[in-house]
């Protein structure tokens, strides 16, 4: 940028582009700028003119951002920051925080995290909302350039983001209550001898399943393929299919839905894996960033310091297998 166009830049026409970056609709954008909204679609009108680019094209009720919006985004918002910071009183007061969080995750996070930071939120950060996008090849770009503020996974790959660890978590086998399988530890031949879920999910240790079976010269039948932990679990209670989830979220659903929890069998152990957030290294010193990173730790070391719920022992009153919806189990000899 010139002297000359630098000179004719009005702050005020960045604070509209922020905020149009993050709420990408005229009509939300002047609400929250306390504006009419002619005056932001006349604010729009310059800041294209100003950067040689569309920036928002209109797509329905919706905007999308073109490629410059997305390059501008990170450092604006850290522009934007660091002028907040120079202004205003000293510290950070996050009642007067304003603006929307983009956090990625999944249906994990978004039932074992998120319900708790939002709750944090409501009581520390009023004025503070969340919008959630799914975690994707691209979350990491996007992280770069600032279109999302933090991710929340449990995938292996960081690539070059700031990374903290949460809590840690397993996988475990949830069956329909009185699966003749409950009230004993699962075998290798236990497993394989009824029709499973297989979880679709990237950088999963669940699909090194069948591999460890095959060097046990052994082959298990999967019923259903689906991407979603959360919805598997639902599978359970009416089939006698052996259905993998998350440990935290299946003692969210085993007294609801009448399931049974089982480790899976010694030989086929699926580990433990970090959960962490992420975020890219020029978010660091952000005050917001920083409280929001914190209150986030905060939340997960009370996860991770929860005590999981004893298990009752759920038994048929006999062992007897009872497929359901006409199948017979498979079972391997």
């Amino acid at each position: 940028m010139t002297d000359i166009s630098l000179r004719g830049l009005d702050l005020n026409l960045l604070l509209t582009l922020h905020v149009l970056i993050e709420e990408r609709q005229v009509s939300r954008a002047a609400t929250r700028l306390g504006v009419t909204q002619p005056a932001v679609s006349h604010a729009l009108g310059r800041l294209r003119e100003q950067f040689g680019d569309p920036l928002l094209v209109r797509r329905g009720q919706d905007m999308v951002l073109t490629p410059r919006a997305l390059d501008l985004a990170g450092p604006l918002r850290q522009i934007l920051s660091s002028i907040q910071e120079m202004t205003g009183p000293a510290g950070f007061d996050p009642r007067k925080a304003r603006g929307t969080l983009r956090i990625a995750t999944t249906d994990y996070g978004l039932a074992v995290v998120l319900p708790h930071v939002l709750s944090e939120l409501a009581q520390a950060a009023p004025q503070l909302s969340i919008a959630y996008s799914d975690l994707s090849e691209e979350m990491f770009e996007h992280l770069k350039n600032g279109f999302l503020d933090i991710a929340l996974t449990g995938q292996a790959s960081y690539r070059d983001m700031q990374s903290e660890p949460l809590f840690t978590e397993r996988f475990v086998l949830v069956t329909r209550a009185d699966h003749p399988l409950v009230g004993r530890p699962m075998t290798v031949d236990d497993f394989i001898a009824w029709p499973h879920v297989m979880i679709d999910v990237v950088h999963s240790r669940l699909h090194d399943i069948d591999a460890r079976l095959e060097r046990m010269n052994k082959r298990r039948h999967i019923a259903l393929r689906m991407p979603h932990f959360h919805a598997a679990a639902f599978f359970a209670q009416e089939s006698d299919l052996i259905v993998p989830v998350l440990e935290r979220v299946a003692r969210l659903y085993v007294d609801s839905l009448g399931l049974a929890i089982h480790q899976p069998p010694p030989e086929l152990d699926l580990g433990r894996f970090d959960y962490v957030q992420l975020w890219h290294e020029r978010r660091n010193n952000d005050p917001l960033h920083r409280w929001v990173r914190k209150l986030i730790h905060n939340v997960g070391t009370r996860i991770r310091d929860q005590p999981a719920p004893v298990e009752p022992v759920r038994r048929t009153h006999k062992a007897v297998a009872r497929p359901r919806a006409g199948r017979k189990p498979v079972r391997k000899r």
